[in-house]
């Protein structure tokens, strides 16, 4: 009773708890930590990505039904924690008959609850880990949504630009083909270019409704809730990255590998459980009417002998449970591997492409701009020339649009990809 007393003394094991957790989520990403101090400063009405990103990670319906599985683990945890209570037997007294009571306290509790604790400690880190990967997906799957939702307008408006320019040049080709300069085929196909043009419109406006109400539930706010103004600056730099450095970090701190590790962890406490948790021994108490006073109390042990089974079955499929915990382990850091690598040369693909099109193609198609300007000046050209230098241009801006989603995509992944934790000890 002494030692029951001293265990139930002991200190509850440290968990952490979700609001925690997501805290850890956001001082572990690096872009949100940058970007911290600006955001906050701001005084505008304007959801920012970051705010966006602090939102959804408070109020995303999915993420917090994820969370609850800390809370779970917390609770194994505590569960593993408790001390077995003894049991009481009290037989009343009869004629030519003494009473008797025992009272039995199962021994295996001193011995194999650390062994419990230790692996549903492993358990709630793995779910920890988890969780934290979970986080870092959402993050990447808000900055998408909020990069759609800012493209999609920039491409609208693109788009209604593109649609005036080409009812213009609808416009002109029908008198000119009123003078007799061109034929009604060519007439025909600039009408049809400013049809698509119009077709296209409506459907950027379907697009913007569409990423906007994607947002919207991405936060956590139901269709028609909010309206939201957002930043249009979301753009990162590209710059040069170190990808060795990065890799080394991620694929020894990730957070889906440190799960891991806590699972492997915890299978090697279940190996090392079921090897004695068959035993079924208990100290008993024992007392009975004696001669010289009411009782007489005598210790007692209960066991079980190990004649028919040793748990080989348990044990069997410890053993296996650790082996695919080894094999998890091993395909996870190869998937992070595989993930990293993708993203960094989808990374170096966009920026590659984007610095082309504001070094090279865009400064060209100003420059052709210009000349056919100057050409209409001087009389050599129809103005309908210019115009289509002006189409031509107009186009490579729904790119620069374009190629802005894929950057941003591929910035996110690879900052979800390289992301990391640092293991608890």
């Amino acid at each position: 009773m002494s030692i029951a007393l001293l265990l139930a003394a002991c200190q509850t094991p440290q968990t952490l708890r979700p609001a925690q957790l997501v805290d850890n989520i956001v001082a572990a990403d690096s872009t949100l930590q940058a970007n911290r101090g600006q955001d906050q400063a701001s005084n505008t009405t304007t959801l920012s990505e970051y705010e966006a990103v602090l939102l959804a990670l408070k109020q995303n319906p999915a993420f917090k039904s994820q969370l609850s599985e800390l809370d779970m683990a917390n609770a194994d945890v505590q569960q593993a924690n408790q001390i077995a209570n003894p049991s009481l037997f009290y037989a009343f007294s009869a004629a030519n008959k003494p009473y008797r009571y025992a009272i039995d306290f199962p021994i295996e509790a001193i011995f194999l609850r650390p062994i419990r604790v230790k692996q549903m400690q492993a358990q709630a880190q793995s779910t920890q880990y988890q969780l934290m990967q979970s986080g870092f997906t959402l993050i990447r799957d808000t900055r998408l949504a909020y990069a759609q939702a800012v493209i999609a307008n920039e491409k609208r408006d693109r788009l209604k630009q593109a649609l005036q320019l080409n009812q213009t040049i609808a416009e002109l080709t029908h008198t000119r083909e009123q003078l007799g300069d061109i034929s009604a085929q060519e007439t025909l196909l600039s009408q049809n270019e400013a049809l698509l043009a119009a077709r296209d419109l409506q459907a950027a406006d379907i697009d913007v409704q569409l990423a906007h109400t994607q947002l919207m539930h991405m936060l956590g706010w139901m269709e028609g809730e909010k309206t939201l103004s957002l930043s249009t600056q979301l753009l990162p730099a590209c710059s040069a990255v170190d990808i060795a450095q990065l890799k080394a970090t991620a694929l020894s701190s990730r957070p889906d590998i440190l799960a891991a590790k806590a699972n492997m962890a915890a299978a090697k406490a279940k190996q090392q459980l079921n090897a004695y948790n068959w035993l079924g021994t208990a100290v008993v108490a024992d007392a009975t009417s004696g001669q010289t006073n009411g009782h007489v109390l005598a210790p007692a042990i209960r066991t079980t002998l190990p004649v028919f089974n040793q748990n080989q079955g348990q044990r069997q499929r410890a053993d296996a449970e650790f082996e695919k915990a080894q094999h998890d382990a091993e395909a996870i850091k190869m998937k992070a591997s595989l993930e990293i690598n993708t993203a960094h040369l989808k990374y170096q693909r966009d920026c590659q492409e984007w610095q082309q099109l504001h070094s090279q193609l865009q400064p060209n198609a100003q420059q052709t701009i210009e000349y056919a300007e100057r050409a209409y000046h001087d009389g050599d050209i129809a103005y309908l020339t210019v115009l289509e230098s002006s189409k031509r241009y107009l186009s490579l801006q729904l790119r620069e649009a374009q190629l802005k989603a894929d950057l941003v995509s591929s910035w996110s992944d690879l900052m979800r990809s390289t992301s990391h934790a640092q293991p608890r000890p």
